[in-house]
C-alpha cells in the first residue's frame, strides 16, 4: 500500500485544481451565517448531532460573526437530566472550516490512490454520473449500479437519500450493520427477544443490586449514559466491568474483570451451568416466560405442536397445549407422545450445560474459579443487570455472545423486571401508543413514491464478491455516501487490490477528504449538519438540523446531489422538491394525534416538537414478558439452527484460535477499540482534540513487551499474512497478556506505516448466514509483533 499523508493527499488534489488551501487562521474565518442579523448581534440555533454514537445530544450553537462561538447541551423537554454535550461535539465546528473539507467536485486524473484530482463544475459532475450509471446498466442491467452507505450521518433524509436514490434507478443498497461488525448483537437478541433490541432505561439502574457492564466502554463512547451508571455506583449498586482492557468504565467500576477476547459465551455458559447445577435458577419465571417447559422433537430438533399450538407436560404427565388454561407445565421433562420422543428444550439446555464446568470455564476465559464464583454471587442479588456492549460480538459467530449473556439473564429471572435486564440500548426515551390510531406518525407517502420501482437490497457482507466475483450478480457502479468505506472495512489490501480494481466507476459523496476519496474517481462535496436542514425522527422530540452557517464552498446537501442526478434520468418528478420542503411535507401532512399542534414556523424557531404521545419515565423493555418470537415467550432454543448444531447457546473457539496452529506463527490476539477522540473517522484532524490524542497506539501488556524487548514509546510493527502497521507501543497493565489493541477508526496518515486494517478479515460464516447474515469479525485475528 502506498504511503499518502491526508495531508499530502490534500495538497496534491488541491494543487491540480488550481485553487488555493486555506490559510492558518482558517479558525477566525468562519463562513457566514444565513443572515446578515445573526451574523452581526449572533443567534443560538437548536440542532442535533447525528453521528454514530447514538446519544443523539440536543445542542445549543451560537454563531456570531460567522461562526459558531460555542456549543453547549440543550434541554430536551421532559428530560433536564438527558442534557448532553461531549468533547467531540463540541469540536465538531472546527472541523466545518478545516483543510480537510472537499470544496468542489472532483475528478481523478491520476490513478487510483495517487490522490490526484482536478476541480470540475456540478453540471460536468452529475452528466458524467448520470452517463456512467446509464453504461452500467446498459451493460450488466439496472442493479449493477450500487449504493452503499454507512453510518456517518443519521439524519432523516440525508441517511435515507442514497437509499431511495437505489430503489428511483432500480439499483441495488446494501444493508450496513454486518460489514460494520455491529450485526451479531441485533442476530442474539434477534434469537431470543424476537426483536433486535430490548431496551433497559439506564436510570433504572439504581434499582439493581449489580449492574454489569459487558464488553461496553460507554465512558469513552455513549458518554451521554455515564452519569446514570455513576448514580447507580453511588446508590449502592455493585458495578462490575468485564472487558480485555482497563478501559474508562472500568476505571470508574468496582471490579474489573479481565477476559480473553471470545471468551463471554464461555463465560456466561459456565455462570449458567454453575447455577443451575446448584438449583438457583428462576424455575418459575423460566416456566412462565421463556420457552423452557416446551417439548421439542428427538427426531428433528422442532417443537412439537398441536396443530399451530406448542406443547408441554403438564403436572400429572400428560402432553396439553401450552395455552390451555390452568396449566401447570414442568420445566424439565422428557416423554413420549404419539410414538415421538420428546424433551422439554429447559431439560436439553440443562444437559448441554454440564460439559462447561468452572474448570474449563476458567481455562476458556483466564479467569479464575474464584472470579467466577464471585461474579455468580453477585449476580445472584436480586435484582441484578446486564449492560452488554457491541465489543463481545466482533467475533466469528458473533450472534452467540448477546444471545448467550442474554440467556443468563433470563435463567436468574431478570427480563422485563426493574433493577434487571439484558440490552445493549438504554431505552432513555419512548411514546405511548394511542389506541385505534391507525394513520402513520408521518406523511412518508411522497418521500416513498419512487415511481413504483424498488432496489435489490442486499447484505453489505456480500459487496466484495458483488464487486469481484459478480456473484449473486455484478456490480459495476458504486457510489459511496455517508461512510469512510476503505477506513472502516475489513481487510483494506483485499479491497484495494481485488474488488476496487472492479469497478468501472466510483463516486463518493461527504464533507470531507477520506481515506476512501483517494480511490474514487468523482468525489462529490456535501455539506454537514450546520449547513443543511434535515431532522431526527426516532424519539418523542423531533429534532432539527437547519442551516446556521453557509455551505462551504461548493458544497450541497445529499437531497440536492440525488434529485440533479434523478433528473437528468428522467426521474426528476420523484425528486422535485427542496430539502426544507421534502421536511414540511414528511411533517405537516400528518395526520397523526401524537403530531397535533405542530407549526412549521414555531418548530424552525424552537428547533424541536415534542409529540403528543412522548413517554419520558423509564421505559423497560418485555415488562408485560411478551417477546415477538415465534412462540411468545423469551426464546434459548431455536429450532432453525438445528441443523447447524446451535439451536442452543453453545461455545465456539475464536476462529483464529491461539491456541491453534496458526497460534504457533501470530501467538497475540489483536483487537480494537473505540476510543473518546473519534466517532470512526468522523472527528479524525480537529485541533482540539488531537492537541491531546496526537496518534494512535498500540496497547501491550508488560509480560508480552519484554518478551519481544519492547520499551514504551518503541515504534513496532503489527503483523500477520494478510497486512501489518507500524506505531508506537503503549506498555500497560491495562491490558491482559496475549492481547493487544489499536484505537479503531484512526486513518493511515497516523500510522508510521500501514493500516490497522490490513490486519483484519472478512470470512463468510454459515451460521450467521443462516440466522440473518455474516459479521465482520473485527477481533477474531492473530499477530506477532517486533520492534519496528
Amino acid at each position: 500500500m502506498s504511503k499518502l499523508t491526508r495531508r499530502t493527499f490534500i495538497k496534491g488534489s488541491m494543487a491540480v485544481a488550481t485553487y488555493g488551501m486555506l490559510s492558518e487562521n482558517v479558525m477566525a474565518q468562519m463562513y457566514s451565517a444565513s443572515s446578515p442579523e445573526a451574523d452581526r448581534l449572533g443567534k443560538t440555533f437548536r440542532t442535533v448531532c447525528t453521528v454514530n454514537c447514538t446519544s443523539r445530544c440536543n445542542l445549543n450553537c451560537h454563531v456570531q460573526d460567522g461562526s459558531i462561538q460555542s456549543v453547549t447541551p440543550s434541554v430536551l423537554p421532559g428530560r433536564p437530566d438527558y442534557s448532553n454535550a461531549c468533547l467531540r461535539g463540541m469540536a465538531l465546528p472546527l472541523r466545518t472550516v478545516s483543510e480537510e473539507r472537499v470544496k468542489y467536485p472532483m475528478l481523478r486524473v491520476g490513478e487510483r490512490g495517487e490522490g490526484k484530482f482536478k476541480r470540475i463544475s456540478w453540471d460536468e459532475a452529475f452528466d458524467l454520473i448520470t452517463e456512467k450509471i446509464k453504461e452500467s446498466q446498459e451493460r450488466y442491467g439496472k442493479q449493477s449500479v450500487g449504493l452503499f452507505v454507512m453510518t456517518g450521518n443519521l439524519a432523516k433524509f440525508a441517511w435515507d437519500s442514497p437509499f431511495r436514490f437505489a430503489r428511483t434507478i432500480e439499483g441495488t443498497s446494501f444493508t450496513p450493520e454486518g460489514i460494520m461488525s455491529d450485526h451479531g448483537a441485533s442476530m442474539g437478541m434477534d434469537l431470543v427477544y424476537g426483536q433486535k433490541r430490548g431496551s433497559h432505561d439506564s436510570r433504572d439502574y439504581m434499582n439493581s443490586k449489580t449492574l454489569i457492564v459487558w464488553g461496553r466502554n460507554l465512558v469513552d463512547t455513549h458518554t451521554s449514559e455515564a452519569r446514570f451508571y455513576l448514580n447507580a455506583k453511588q446508590n449502592g449498586t455493585k458495578v462490575i466491568v468485564i472487558d480485555p482492557r482497563f478501559s474508562s468504565t472500568a476505571a470508574i467500576a468496582d471490579q474489573w474483570i479481565p477476559i480473553k477476547p471470545g471468551g463471554d459465551t464461555a463465560l456466561a455458559l459456565g455462570m449458567m451451568s454453575y447455577i443451575i447445577s446448584k438449583d438457583l435458577h428462576d424455575k418459575e419465571w423460566l416456566t412462565q416466560n421463556s420457552c423452557g417447559p416446551l417439548l421439542v422433537k428427538k427426531s428433528d430438533g422442532q417443537y412439537l405442536k398441536m396443530g399451530d399450538k406448542f406443547c408441554v407436560v403438564d403436572e400429572k404427565g400428560k402432553v396439553v397445549a401450552s395455552d390451555t388454561p390452568g396449566v401447570k407445565a414442568q420445566l424439565s421433562s422428557s416423554v413420549s407422545y404419539q410414538g415421538e420422543k420428546c424433551s422439554t428444550s429447559f431439560a436439553l439446555f440443562q444437559d448441554s450445560l454440564k460439559q462447561y464446568t468452572l474448570k474449563w470455564t476458567a481455562e476458556a476465559t483466564n479467569i479464575s474459579e474464584d472470579v467466577i464464583k464471585e461474579l455468580i454471587s453477585d449476580y445472584l442479588q436480586s435484582p441484578s443487570a446486564i449492560r452488554m456492549g457491541q465489543g463481545m460480538q466482533r467475533v466469528y459467530n458473533s450472534h452467540s455472545p448477546f444471545r448467550t449473556v442474554a440467556t443468563l439473564a433470563a435463567v436468574c429471572g431478570y427480563i422485563g423486571v426493574n433493577g434487571g435486564g439484558a440490552s445493549h440500548a438504554g431505552g432513555t426515551s419512548g411514546v405511548n401508543p394511542i389506541p385505534g390510531i391507525n394513520v402513520p406518525v408521518f406523511n412518508s407517502s411522497p418521500w416513498a413514491d419512487t415511481g413504483g420501482t424498488d432496489a435489490s437490497k442486499m447484505h453489505g457482507i456480500q459487496i466484495y464478491d458483488m464487486i469481484s466475483k459478480a456473484d449473486p450478480y455484478q456490480i459495476d457502479f458504486l457510489w459511496i455516501a455517508s461512510s469512510n468505506f476503505l477506513n472502516q472495512s475489513p481487510d483494506t489490501n483485499r479491497v484495494i487490490n481485488e474488488v476496487l480494481p472492479k469497478l468501472s466507476f466510483i463516486v463518493h459523496s461527504d464533507p470531507y477528504w477520506t481515506y476512501t476519496a483517494k480511490y474514487a474517481d468523482l468525489v462529490l462535496p456535501t455539506t454537514n449538519m450546520f449547513e443543511n436542514w434535515d431532522i431526527f425522527d426516532k424519539t418523542p422530540w423531533i429534532m432539527l438540523q437547519q442551516p446556521m452557517l453557509k455551505p462551504y464552498g461548493e458544497s450541497k446537501s445529499d437531497i440536492q446531489i440525488f434529485s440533479a442526478v434523478a433528473e437528468r434520468l428522467g426521474k426528476g418528478k420523484y425528486w422535485n422538491r427542496t430539502d426544507e420542503d421534502w421536511i414540511r411535507v414528511y411533517l405537516e401532512g400528518s395526520k397523526h394525534p401524537a403530531m397535533a399542534g405542530f407549526n412549521w414556523k414555531k418548530f424552525v424557531e424552537e428547533g424541536m416538537f415534542v409529540r403528543k404521545d412522548g413517554r419520558f419515565d423509564i421505559v423497560n423493555a418485555f415488562m408485560d414478558q411478551k417477546y415477538k418470537t415465534q412462540t411468545g415467550r423469551f426464546e434459548f432454543y431455536s429450532e432453525r439452527l438445528k441443523p447447524v448444531g446451535h439451536e442452543l447457546p453453545v461455545y465456539t473457539p475464536m476462529l483464529e484460535d491461539p491456541k491453534g496452529p496458526l497460534g504457533k506463527k501470530y501467538p497475540l490476539m489483536f483487537i480494537q477499540y473505540h476510543d473518546r477522540t473519534n466517532v470512526h473517522t468522523q472527528h479524525i484532524g480537529i485541533p482540539a482534540i488531537n492537541g491531546i490524542f496526537k496518534e494512535p497506539m498500540l496497547e501491550i501488556n508488560p509480560v508480552d513487551a519484554a518478551k519481544r524487548n519492547i520499551k514504551h514509546g518503541d515504534n513496532v510493527k503489527i503483523y500477520n499474512d494478510r497486512g501489518h502497521c507500524v506505531v508506537k507501543a503503549f506498555v500497560t497493565e491495562g491490558i491482559m497478556p496475549n492481547v493487544v489493541a489499536i484505537p479503531q477508526g484512526w486513518t493511515p496518515e497516523f500510522f508510521s506505516d500501514g493500516h490497522y486494517q490490513t490486519l483484519t478479515h472478512l470470512t463468510i460464516n454459515p451460521v450467521e448466514t443462516l440466522v440473518d447474515e455474516t459479521n465482520f469479525a473485527a477481533y477474531d485475528n492473530l499477530v506477532e509483533i517486533v520492534k519496528a
